[in-house]
């Protein structure tokens, strides 16, 4: 047995070596050798070090988004900080981890949003982040009550409005109008397609989405409740209501919220 097992030992360390030898020598094509040592979880943060230290100058950045990408996340930036003194990597990684950490934090605002939504049956048209899309699905009054929280297995919506948020309190620009976005709507004399022709926002108008009360206007969608739209200081009364309402793909209304 302790032969076996020196044996093993041998086979091991050779193995080890074997795989090592193409990191050992200064070689032009060494950048397809470290993407699969960085593949392997067993592969060591000092073997990655050495490995990346004798890459050429103009194949490092290829390699170092190879590393980045598949390392645990205790250990990338560690190793990329260690290994490379180069600001153009140093930058190119700079700018990569700040597209993660907006990802991240764009990521949780929705999940609060949503938390927020389906507690209140209300959505804050105010409290969407700049830039996101906001996608309300409209249906009949009838409707409405058997699509709230279903997404996407409610089909019938009569009409899509897709909304980009922009500068301003409440303020979106209108990406597209859709009439029975779905193919499912059952079209009725209640809201056909004349209705929404006459109803339909045009691509790129600034509005703000919201509800009507005898009183004021306030930019916040109801769950099942009716969709007005203000168009510059003119209130526009919507004839259908609201079945679910999307931010990026998370229905805010649905338990679990994407799509």
């Amino acid at each position: 047995m302790p032969k076996a097992r020196d044996r093993d030992e041998v086979a091991k360390l050779e193995a080890e070596l074997e795989a090592a030898r193409p990191f050992l020598a200064l070689a032009q094509e060494i950048s397809a050798d470290v993407s699969r040592l960085a593949a392997d979880g067993s592969a060591t943060p000092e073997l990655l070090d050495g490995a990346i230290a004798a890459i050429p100058q103009r194949e490092r950045l290829t390699v170092a988004r190879a590393v980045f990408d598949r390392l645990p996340p205790e250990e990338q930036w560690a190793v990329i900080e260690r290994a490379f003194g180069d600001e153009e990597v140093r930058s190119a990684l700079a700018d990569e981890r700040a597209d993660r950490l907006d990802a991240v934090r764009r990521a949780e605002v929705r999940r609060r949003l949503a938390r927020t939504a389906r507690a209140e049956h209300r959505l804050d048209a105010t409290a969407v982040p700049v830039h996101e899309l906001l996608t309300l699905g409209l249906f009949r009054e009838g409707d409405v009550a058997a699509a709230v929280g279903r997404r996407p297995r409610s089909t019938a919506s009569a009409r899509r409005l897709v909304l980009r948020r922009v500068e301003g309190p409440g303020t979106f620009a209108v990406v597209e109008d859709v009439f029975n976005p779905d193919g499912d709507y059952f079209v009725n004399a209640d809201y056909d397609r004349d209705t929404w022709q006459g109803d339909r926002l045009p691509s790129h108008a600034v509005v703000r989405p919201g509800s009507r009360s005898s009183s004021a206007f306030e930019p916040v969608l109801y769950a099942g409740g009716r969709v007005d739209v203000e168009v510059g200081s003119r209130c526009r009364e919507g004839l259908l209501h609201l079945g679910y309402a999307m931010v990026d793909d998370a229905d805010v209304f649905a338990e679990g919220g994407s799509s």
